[in-house]
């Protein structure tokens, strides 16, 4: 990468950071493209070069904090040898994915609040066809090829993953950050078992 692409790059980052630290502590509705400007330190013409209003910035850092996300859980996965175990199933896998991702949120629960609150389908749907810009991964690619490798078939697989997510983000929300109904320990076993019947019931 060149010291221009470098800076621009930089300025991004710049931006995604300061509006995320406003977003979460003091909401989408109350921060303007100028606070997000002022606290990044750069001009209000800078932002319109990377994004067309502070929705899209929104939507753009949902999709980039989602996907680092499921990156740093897949490469748990990989330093576990979960990828070469032939006794792992696709079950396995995607638990595991699962599972990395639920404690990471648990540790973040600033990052919780502002996915829970704003994963939409279209930012879900971009999430999953988006390549990430510093390692030029896909998330849905590593999925299909995790679908492959199983030797088995799906119907649909986009909305079976889609069901999952929604159903991690729905149930994990209030748990994680009021323990209701019940704690987070409590949960992961039932809801682990409902994700392998979702797989099931998708398998042709």
């Amino acid at each position: 990468m060149g010291k221009v692409d470098d800076k621009k790059k930089q300025k991004r980052e710049s931006l995604l950071g300061a509006a995320f630290a406003l977003f979460t502590s003091q909401g989408i509705n109350d921060t303007s493209i100028s606070d997000i400007v002022k606290k990044a330190n750069m001009a209000k013409g800078t932002f319109y070069l990377y994004f067309k209003d502070k929705f899209d910035i929104r939507d753009k850092l949902i999709a980039a904090k989602a996907r680092q996300l499921f990156f740093h859980a897949l490469q748990k996965m990989k330093e576990n040898g979960l990828t070469e175990s032939e006794s792992a199933t696709l079950e396995d896998a995607i638990i595991f994915i699962a599972d990395s991702v639920i404690n990471a949120l648990d540790e973040d629960k600033r990052l919780l609040g502002f996915i829970s609150k704003n994963l939409s389908w279209g930012v879900f749907h971009s999430l999953l066809v988006t390549s990430d810009e510093d390692n030029g991964y896909s998330f849905y690619e590593g999925y299909q090829t995790m679908l492959r490798e199983s030797g088995r078939q799906f119907r649909n697989p986009e909305l079976m993953l889609y069901m999952i997510v929604e159903l991690i983000n729905s149930t994990c929300h209030n748990v994680i950050l009021n323990q209701e109904p019940v704690t987070l320990a409590e949960l992961k076993p039932e809801l682990y078992n409902v994700i392998r019947d979702i797989i099931h019931r998708f398998e042709e």
